[in-house]
């Protein structure tokens, strides 16, 4: 009798085996006064490129470094989804190395908005609308606050029901903007997805979810639309207690093509190379 109550105290006492646990990776709503800061980092690497004007082609060499760092205030939240935000633009740049036959070439880009604060609120239509905390913007801080997406939920990527570790399903490419950002249109595509194991960032529970793909769309340039396609794997690390994407890792393959303008010459272009980035975020 003594031996089976300790058996009984051994087994209640004993925690649930992990594959049998569930989890909500959408997370919590998100809330008025949540800050984030989030910084983004993406290469292209030993990218072929091929332009061809006025009937000359030239072929080079070219590796792109671009990184971004937002500061975002939650200001207003209709049920799971943020209304009104704040984002001041910490930084913003693109660092172009291009090779010509041994002659190397440097171009250093800062954004127009870089150290702005950017209020983005919907519109009763649906719509984005981006607006200077401060002053009016400038024609060409215009252009890019008009290139500009809003928080969309992000829900659908997500099950709606708790899932364990090792569930996968299918996402449209064009709902993660984690990966097409507001850098691409008319994105095409399936992902599939993998919730792969749980990790420990910061002392927090993290769900480890995997995405890979192919995505094809338009990439918005003020110079034309051409054609992108891009084959990814992309890791990232989403709090379990706040729904945030607290890190996340990419690495593939792009492909750009078509027609763009410079000046009064329309300009056939092709670039393919490799791309990897990072990112993180972490709640102030």
């Amino acid at each position: 009798m003594r031996t089976l109550s300790l058996l009984a105290l051994l087994t209640l006492g004993l925690p649930a085996f992990a594959a049998d646990e569930v989890y909500d990776l959408r997370g919590p709503a998100p809330v008025k006064g949540l800050t984030v800061l989030r910084i983004t980092k993406m290469k292209i690497k030993d990218a072929d490129v091929t332009v061809s004007v006025m009937g000359q082609k030239i072929e080079l060499k070219q590796n792109l470094d671009i990184v971004n760092e937002d500061e975002d205030e939650v200001l207003e939240v209709k049920g799971r989804d943020i209304v009104k935000m704040k984002s001041k633009i910490v930084k913003d740049t693109v660092n172009t190395v291009s090779d010509i036959n041994g002659n190397e070439m440097k171009e250093d880009k800062t954004g127009e908005l870089q150290g702005e604060t950017i209020v983005t609120e919907k519109g009763k239509d649906g719509k984005w609308k981006h607006s200077l905390l401060d002053g009016k913007p400038t024609d060409e801080q215009k252009k890019d606050l008009d290139k500009r997406d809003g928080p969309e939920n992000d829900d659908d990527i997500f099950p709606e029901e708790k899932v364990k570790v090792g569930h996968t399903w299918t996402v449209d490419a064009a709902k993660i903007k984690s990966l097409t950002g507001s850098s691409f249109t008319d994105v095409t595509g399936k992902m599939k997805q993998k919730f792969v194991k749980l990790e420990s960032l910061d002392g927090e529970e993290c769900a480890v979810i995997e995405t890979t793909g192919t995505f094809k769309g338009k990439m918005k340039d003020d110079n034309g639309t051409p054609d992108v396609e891009m084959t990814v794997r992309a890791k990232g690390w989403r709090n379990l207690k706040t729904g945030i994407e607290v890190k996340g890792e990419i690495t593939g393959k792009i492909k750009v093509e078509g027609t763009i303008k410079m000046g009064d010459n329309e300009i056939e272009m092709k670039l393919v190379g490799k791309v990897e980035g990072t990112s993180s975020a972490k709640k102030k």
